[in-house]
């Protein structure tokens, strides 16, 4: 009998013991996991910092630095070379870059002129803006705003807002600028500008730094005002394309990158670029 019940109490034992709390499955590491280079233009920045946020959601453990403005030339150049995994550009390849690297279309954006926040002027005509860039008009009292001598800033060469400004106000010729339009090389020098001088005008990527910029306003182009509305239904017309910049060959584009554009791609996305 007592052979018996220490039989059940071993049994009880052993019955408790698998039934208690068992340790949790190792977790399998994500194989694309990693730190990965993207490189590239402004005018894409918001897209892209937004799908890598929402692929590094998925993936956690993939992680995106390098989100600064090299311009879309050198995203090409370092793409290509390999220096970076991924680029993004925010206008069109030119005909010597298309053999260097591939295209996934990632929406696009606005290119807005904007002017000192004293500035009473609301907008002007696509003929205004080449007048003034010309050296024609001068001052702002001609076209409805503050009297005052006007001082446009001009976005350097090869720049991809320069490029689609020129594309718009000058129908793509090459334009005689005024005497008085000076360059600047990027969008932080453009605000700095258009917030110091009362009578600056500037040209600048509609980006999230731009919308939250103090100190300046967005002129609306023919009446149409420069907004993220605007430029998503087409209604604002001075466009450029964004996309993210890939090698052509498959075997220097690492899994996580090939995997990033597949989401890109798809329609996750697509949903991302949609609340932008």
């Amino acid at each position: 009998m007592a052979i018996r019940i220490a039989a059940i109490a071993i049994g009880a034992l052993l019955l408790g013991s698998s039934c208690g709390p068992t340790a949790p499955a190792p977790r399998t590491p994500d194989p694309l996991a990693g730190t990965y280079v993207l490189r590239g233009g402004g005018g894409a920045l918001d897209a892209v910092t937004a799908l890598a946020s929402a692929f590094s959601t998925i993936h956690p453990s993939v992680q995106f630095q390098g989100f600064e403005d090299v311009g879309s030339d050198a995203a090409v150049k370092l793409t290509a070379s390999g220096e970076a995994d991924l680029g993004f550009i925010s206008r069109e390849l030119r005909p010597g870059e298309v053999s260097q690297v591939l295209t996934v279309s990632i929406g696009r954006s606005g290119t807005a002129l904007a002017v000192n926040a004293s500035n009473l002027l609301q907008g002007l005509t696509k003929d205004q803006v080449a007048q003034i860039y010309t050296g024609a008009i001068t001052d702002w009292n001609d076209v409805g705003g503050n009297a005052g001598r006007i001082r446009p800033f001009l976005r350097e060469s090869g720049s991809a807002v320069r490029s689609t400004f020129e594309a718009y106000f000058f129908g793509g010729t090459k334009p005689v600028y005024g005497k008085i339009v000076a360059d600047v090389n990027d969008a932080n020098e453009t605000l700095k500008a258009i917030s110091s001088f009362n009578g600056a005008v500037g040209m600048l990527s509609m980006t999230a730094q731009v919308y939250g910029a103090q100190g300046i306003r967005l002129l609306a182009i023919d009446g149409i005002s420069a907004t993220r509305a605007n430029v998503a239904n087409g209604t604002y017309r001075v466009l450029r394309p964004l996309y993210l910049v890939y090698n052509p060959d498959p075997s220097k584009v690492k899994p996580a990158m090939k995997e990033f554009l597949d989401f890109v791609r798809g329609p996750a996305g697509r949903d991302v670029l949609a609340g932008l």
